[in-house]
């Protein structure tokens, strides 16, 4: 009776068991993957949070660490030594890194911004309001800036012209701008505009010199990996972007979403300034192609005529192709990338 017994509860443990190790065999493994941000923590990464709050990765089998970063270069070196997976850089980076990397190049895998973030910007009483109008001015960057490295695409119409750069780190920028030390501060639009404000200058006194407005219309930011991962690893390529896709058709949709995100991640943030981040961000990603087309639309003239201005302005002895820069395999499909009206 009692050895019956045993060997009954002996052989429900062991159907049970194996009905665990059949459900734990059919559940796909979740893969962990870190993901650098291009900059600060700020709002233009609000869908970046949202995706992971609302368990857009998890839902892909994935789960991402997301931290911030010390700048396009510094994030493309993270990316292709392997200590990220995934990152943002923005595209004339990519392009220049591939150059001085063939070993480890990196590809584009999804467009973010797809109009360019470049620009200058100062008070409206300084008047710049062309390239020209930079002559003997005073610009904030200097050697290794953004703006610095690509200024000669700003300034084809205006060949001729002298800019004083004051070569500072980034934290005194706006500080200068405010106290009128330089003329103009040159970086990324959704960086410089917020960082101004903060510093004091109301927005309606502030104006920017936009390179896409003066034939320098350059994709912006992307998210890259390295060519090898995404091919050992497509699943998770697919995974990531998709879920980044949804985290963004969601934050065009209702930005304030993304912002509460946001806040109750550092409560320290200013939501006035990041609104307002978010806002310039908003239109370097919702352009008038995209809203037609939709999200990580690519045209290839364009693609390629970002290549030929990255490769002339940094002297790139091998120009690379479309192809070498951005593939389009692991998008979700166009539908998918509408946003919604």
């Amino acid at each position: 009776m009692y050895v019956f017994k045993a060997i009954k509860h002996i052989a429900v443990v062991s159907v049970f068991s194996l009905f665990a190790s059949a459900a734990s065999a059919q559940a796909p493994a979740v893969r962990d993957v870190r993901l650098m941000m291009d900059w600060l923590i700020q709002g233009t990464h609000a869908p970046f949070f949202l995706a992971q709050t609302k368990g857009y990765y998890k839902s892909e089998g994935l789960n991402v660490a997301i931290d911030s970063g010390k700048g396009a270069t510094n994030v493309a070196v993270a990316v292709a030594g392997g200590a990220y997976q995934f990152g943002m850089v923005d595209m004339p980076t990519l392009i220049n890194f591939n150059a001085k990397n063939p070993a480890t190049p990196l590809i584009a895998v999804y467009i973010y911004f797809d109009s360019n973030p470049l620009s200058i910007v100062s008070r409206k009483s300084a008047k710049i309001e062309k390239p020209a109008d930079l002559n003997g001015k005073r610009v904030a960057g200097g050697p290794g800036t953004a703006v610095y490295d690509t200024i000669n695409l700003l300034l084809r119409s205006a060949p001729d012209t002298k800019i004083n750069w004051v070569p500072v780190t980034p934290s005194l920028f706006a500080p200068m701008l405010l106290r009128g030390e330089v003329d103009g501060i040159g970086g990324f639009i959704n960086s410089m505009i917020p960082a101004a404000i903060e510093a004091g200058i109301k927005r309606e006194d502030l104006s920017a010199l936009r390179y896409s407005d003066f034939g320098a219309n350059l994709y912006g930011m992307v998210l890259v990996t390295t060519k090898k991962y995404a091919i050992d690893n497509p699943a998770v390529v697919k995974g990531v972007v998709k879920a980044l896709n949804r985290g963004l058709i969601e934050t065009i949709a209702n930005p304030n979403q993304g912002l509460a995100i946001l806040k109750a991640r550092d409560p320290m943030m200013n939501m006035e300034i990041e609104k307002v981040r978010l806002g310039i961000a908003m239109e370097l990603i919702n352009t008038p192609h995209v809203a037609k087309n939709g999200l990580s639309t690519v045209i290839e003239d364009r693609l390629q005529k970002t290549i030929d201005d990255i490769v002339k302005v940094n002297k790139i002895e091998k120009a690379p192709s479309p192809a070498d820069v951005y593939d389009g395999r692991y998008l979700p499909p166009v539908a998918e990338r509408q946003i919604k009206k």
